[in-house]
């Protein structure tokens, strides 16, 4: 019982801080595109003016067969709406050079970007949920279980479970920087609804040793999602409230409110993309 007391304590205290954080108005929207379905992640390539937008056409865990991935223009044109098809419900997704990576359910997509088609699918068999991709420098992709926990490693062509569930509960966002993975958690205690009893926060990740480190003053802050690099600061939207937090310095501030369910972010120049998943849009924000 004063284990629990204490937890819920100090996630009183964390979140009480980061509200007395006054937030700055909303940046200004540069466009704004409507006619998604039900779009959990927009990606920008890091070298060709494209958006990717990963629309999951059905619940967050429905296996309709109905995913699929639209391409667009950096400026917000649809080049084509739907671009590859016969998913289940498409979430997180990361590039290299040639390929692009799609987390789906218990499958991890891998499509040719040149040729524009679906190459292979690998099953990770244990796995419940998949939802978000990193590449790390080398190649090997990393990929999140937000319902069942842990990460997976996709590397020398076999997908395997690196980190298991009860060492990482509900992981979301990933973001490979500066020699480290980057993990954004869900929270823990989640619920039907997916709200949570414990927000979640941010963990670096060794790849070496696949240990766990909590960023200092960053935890139990927002049902965390999408994870995006500005730069000298991280931004990290909060799926459930549609805040919009910064971190650096070793300090989260609360930077502005996009809307309920924004959903996996991307930065690409002074470009923020942020997909309102039930609002069928993508917002584009201009940032300093």
């Amino acid at each position: 019982m004063h284990t629990t007391f204490q937890t819920v304590l100090r996630s009183a205290i964390a979140m009480l801080t980061l509200s007395s954080q006054a937030a700055i108005s909303a940046p200004e929207i540069v466009w704004s595109l409507e006619g998604f379905d039900e779009p959990e992640s927009v990606l920008a390539h890091p070298t060709k003016p494209f958006l990717y937008v990963s629309n999951m056409n059905g619940t967050p865990t429905e296996l309709n067969g109905k995913g699929y991935i639209s391409l667009l223009s950096s400026e917000g044109r649809i080049i084509r709406h739907v671009w590859i098809m016969g998913m289940d419900a498409p979430k997180g997704m990361a590039t290299d050079s040639k390929n692009l990576y799609v987390a789906d359910m218990q499958q991890l997509h891998i499509i040719d970007i040149e040729q524009g088609v679906l190459v292979k699918s690998i099953k990770a068999d244990s796995s419940v949920m998949l939802n978000d991709v990193a590449i790390d420098d080398t190649g090997v992709i990393y990929i999140s279980d937000l319902l069942g926990g842990g990460l997976y490693r996709y590397h020398d062509e076999t997908l395997d479970q690196w980190i298991p569930g009860d060492q990482l509960p509900h992981p979301n966002g990933l973001m490979f920087k500066d020699d480290e993975l980057i993990v954004a958690t869900w929270g823990t205690g989640i619920k039907d609804d997916f709200t949570t009893e414990t927000p979640g926060g941010l963990y670096a990740v060794n790849r070496e040793t696949a240990t766990l480190t909590p960023y200092k003053n960053a935890q139990q802050f927002g049902n965390l999602d999408g994870l995006a690099d500005a730069g000298d600061s991280l931004l990290i939207s909060d799926w459930m409230n549609g805040n919009i937090f910064g971190y650096k310095d070793e300090t989260v501030q609360l930077l502005f409110n996009a809307g309920k369910h924004s959903a996996d972010i991307s930065v690409k120049g002074d470009q923020l993309y942020v997909p309102m998943m039930f609002s069928q849009r993508i917002d584009t924000y201009k940032i300093e």
